[in-house]
């Protein structure tokens, strides 16, 4: 029996009980994806991860997830790590700042899109009950092109925390010019725009097996205030 040949991509879709929302869309005859963490209250999925996002385009990954490898490994541990997400994290404290893991909060994302649009808000500081008053991240992107996330914050004045950090990760070449940061893909590539009152610092990860990856930091040196984020593809 044939069967019909149909396009099966969903441009939108919300994973309610787990609380995860995924956006593809086509840009230039090019996909672009993606995914965002949310939380079921004391959900199995241990990593530090809620607020995070997974950004693809072109068939290659420019804003990584570290998955996970060899439970055997103490990069296993590191893996699940808000440091080692794409996230708004407290730092400069005298010990790392880690989420509640497993996590106590629903952390839900309000979120729609369709062919063209795609936008996400969630309270994602419920994930960090010692840390943060609130963080709410919004993530607005009115066409397939263009991405602001906007993150608005306060940490507690409890916590030795005495600034943060917006991190995205990726296994992407990186340039760093004077107001941007440059991710270069074999047929696509992101320029994100440096966030006002912010500093550019580019690090480099070990990882399982030898491996490395590349993290940049927006560094805000205050404990409160609403960091905007924008970046385009190209």
């Amino acid at each position: 029996m044939d069967i019909p040949e149909k396009n099966c991509r969903k441009a939108f879709v919300e994973l309610n009980e787990q609380n995860i929302t995924a956006s593809h869309r086509i840009l230039n005859g090019k996909d672009v994806k993606m995914l965002v963490m949310g939380n079921r209250a004391n959900s199995g999925h241990n990593h530090e991860d809620k607020g995070s996002f997974i950004l693809e385009y072109a068939g290659q990954t420019f804003a990584m997830d570290p998955g996970t490898c060899d439970y055997s490994s103490p990069y296993s541990l590191m893996y699940q790590q808000c440091q080692r997400h794409n996230m708004l994290v407290p730092a400069g404290g005298s010990v790392r700042a880690a989420a509640q893991s497993p996590c106590e909060k629903t952390i839900t994302i309000r979120a729609q899109g369709d062919e063209e649009s795609f936008s996400a808000t969630l309270e994602a500081g419920k994930a960090f009950p010692l840390y943060y008053k609130h963080w709410t991240r919004t993530i607005h992107s009115p066409t397939p092109q263009c991405f602001t996330i906007t993150d608005d914050f306060a940490l507690y004045d409890s916590c030795d925390c005495d600034h943060v950090e917006f991190l995205w990760n990726t296994r992407l070449p990186v340039h760093i010019e004077a107001d941007r940061v440059i991710l270069c893909g074999d047929s696509g590539k992101i320029t994100i725009h440096i966030p006002e009152g912010t500093t550019c610092e580019q690090r480099t990860l070990e990882m399982f097996g030898g491996e490395t990856s590349t993290q940049i930091a927006f560094i805000y040196p205050h404990k409160s205030g609403c960091i905007q984020t924008s970046w385009e593809l190209s």
